[in-house]
């Protein structure tokens, strides 16, 4: 049996409020806390722009055509709720506060006790696990550093 996996909801603006096209820094700072939770957690990240702006782009265009950018922008915002719904803990991108999005998915993710994670990333479950993986190889270990047999 695998072990379950704790997916992790980045969270964050992605529209450019003068313009209300996807900007490129605002993804950028998507795809940088992608990597960085990446090296220092073994969470499962759901990273929303990977969906609207990487796999679909064309999608999000042709919703808009049709139904008109507002309707457009609930639909996406739906799904992307789901995503939040679906994991354990959200992590808030710099400047999440002055998105309209990211305000709902935050209101949201606290109404369902999601676990928000810090910014710093230093999780007191990951530093638990970090003291007793510590233990662990300083007993398994001699001072030759090769593990040996128990």
């Amino acid at each position: 049996m695998t072990p379950k996996f704790k997916r992790l909801y980045l969270s964050g603006p992605m529209t450019d409020k003068a313009t209300g096209e996807v900007s490129d820094a605002n993804i950028e700072a998507f795809i940088k806390a992608f990597h960085y939770i990446r090296q220092n957690t073994p969470y499962r990240i759901v990273n929303p722009t990977n969906v609207w702006m990487c796999r679909y782009p064309w999608m999000y265009r042709l919703l808009r055509r049709l139904v008109g950018s507002e309707w457009a922008y609930r639909l996406v915002l739906l799904y992307d709720l789901i995503l939040l719904m679906r994991s354990d803990y959200i992590y808030k991108i710099p400047g999440w506060q002055q998105s309209r999005g990211a305000n709902i998915e935050s209101c949201v993710a606290f109404n369902l006790k999601i676990y928000q994670m810090p910014s710093k990333i230093k999780d007191p479950i990951d530093k638990k696990i970090a003291k007793m993986r510590e233990k662990y190889e300083h007993k398994t270990t001699g001072n030759d550093g090769i593990q040996q047999s128990q």
